[in-house]
């Protein structure tokens, strides 16, 4: 089964419910049609259409000719090298992703105020599979997204990536993120590099 935002869910094959691949083609459109360097394109691999599912996840970093990959128990690659996530602690040292892209910014931006207030380095490149995969390759130390927009689809392979590289992923108020692979669904969420970011950046983030 193919779970597609360009082509919805479509079935092949007699047994279409033994694997699920959800995709998304382009991540960073807006970045590849302004000529910007940062887009990529992403495949998830599941038994079931939920992201917990998600055994093997690949993103490619379109511009820049590198490769992430992910089998579940199996760890994170860069290119076939071994990734480990970023063991910074400080949000003084930091660098934190964070995706502010919304015409929702007034009610966006109080959950986040004082995290912006309290962190030194915040960035935002344009492409959240992508950003997700700095964490993991230890670019970054978090990124997170609160805004309730973001497809499952551009997200699930990142998502095991960077959590079989060491990191955290967690909902806004600190509880297990799954939900369905459907191009219609949404979420918000939070990556970290290691557990001690994570909590200092749960404890400004107002859910």
């Amino acid at each position: 089964t193919l779970i597609s935002e360009e082509s919805g869910i479509k079935e092949y094959g007699a047994a279409p419910k033994e694997g699920y691949l959800c995709v998304d083609p382009i991540d960073g459109t807006t970045n590849l049609m302004h000529g910007l360097p940062f887009y990529a394109s992403s495949i998830a691999v599941s038994h079931k259409p939920e992201l917990v599912d998600v055994y093997a996840g690949m993103v490619v970093d379109l511009a820049h000719d590198v490769t992430y990959t992910a089998f579940e128990g199996k760890g994170a690659y860069r290119n076939g090298e071994k990734m480990e996530t970023s063991k910074t602690a400080s949000l003084e040292e930091a660098v934190v992703g964070m995706d502010l892209n919304t015409f929702k910014a007034k009610t966006v931006v109080p959950k986040v105020t004082a995290l912006i207030e309290n962190t030194k380095h915040i960035r935002h490149f344009g492409a959240n599979a992508l950003e997700v995969c700095y964490v993991a390759n230890g670019l970054t130390d978090a990124f997170i997204d609160l805004r309730g927009k973001i497809r499952t689809t551009d997200v699930a392979a990142g998502f095991l990536i960077v959590k079989e590289a060491g990191g955290i992923v967690t909902t806004p108020d600190n509880k297990p993120l799954n939900v369905k692979l459907d191009p219609a669904q949404r979420l918000s969420f939070i990556t970290s590099g290691n557990m001690q970011i994570h909590q200092k950046i749960l404890s400004l983030v107002k859910p």
